[in-house]
């Protein structure tokens, strides 16, 4: 039996009828973060629509960012997105740690790597130099958000890889070699996760994510470390203060 009923003479389509009854059971409060939905098949017995009606309606769900995919696990209440006000150069991590934030950051790999001609043009540097690499795995309350690798001029950074890298690289570069970051340069767009990628934060391979990459300059306008972030979607919310020039 049905327990919901759907309004075929009305002028909203069916599935966006099912979108607005679970959109409004999240936003009350019904269905709290991380609360596991309905699967595509007791959605279309409970409103007696067609499997495919449903499933329209989950995606639409999951494009409004009210909800995220777990690879094997079903589909779940999206949390509180996160905040990154990328104007302000103080990193995100240490943003989170200063406001008391619950964040928990992993190392999932590091070393030293020649840098090839991607990284070579972006740190401004011959190819081939040594540069220290970090790939490291941020989440909040528990929930992978995003995932993060930079890449440091090993030459000026000689032993970053024997200190505690979860943290804030930003205040670690900063206390224990006095270099403070001034300028950035960052590019925002949207690809696939690769599949080593997706599996860390808990998706499916080539899963869209939200990719964050910037280079980092000192007071001298010198590039000194390159990050590469891919951010879960419907977890990520950039913002940037726009300033507006005079006219010439």
């Amino acid at each position: 039996m049905p327990q919901h009923s759907a309004d075929a003479t009305a002028e909203t389509p069916i599935f966006r009828q099912i979108v607005d009854h679970l959109r409004d059971r999240v936003l009350n409060g019904e269905l709290a973060a991380h609360a596991p939905l309905p699967s595509e098949r007791s959605l279309a017995e409970s409103f007696d629509v067609s499997r495919m009606t449903a499933r329209r309606a989950l995606e639409a769900l999951d494009a409004e960012g009210l909800s995220y995919r777990e690879d094997r696990k079903g589909r779940f209440v999206s949390p509180k997105r996160i905040t990154y006000n990328i104007s302000d150069m103080v990193s995100f991590a240490a943003k989170a740690q200063a406001c008391g934030d619950t964040l928990d950051i992993e190392l999932v790999s590091h070393g030293t790597i020649p840098a090839d001609a991607r990284l070579a043009r972006a740190l401004e540097l011959p190819e081939a130099t040594p540069l220290h690499r970090y790939t490291r795995l941020f989440r909040t309350d528990g929930h992978a958000a995003f995932l993060e690798t930079e890449y440091v001029l090993a030459s000026r950074f000689p032993d970053l890889l024997g200190h505690d890298l979860r943290q804030s690289s930003t205040r670690l570069l900063e206390q224990y070699y006095g270099i403070s970051a001034r300028t950035g340069d960052i590019t925002i767009r949207m690809r696939a996760m690769q599949p080593g990628e997706a599996s860390l934060l808990g998706l499916a391979p080539y899963h869209p994510g939200i990719a964050l990459e910037q280079v980092i300059r000192d007071s001298d306008g010198c590039a000194f470390c390159f990050g590469s972030q891919i951010w879960r979607g419907e977890l990520a919310e950039f913002s940037a203060q726009a300033i507006v020039g005079e006219l010439g």
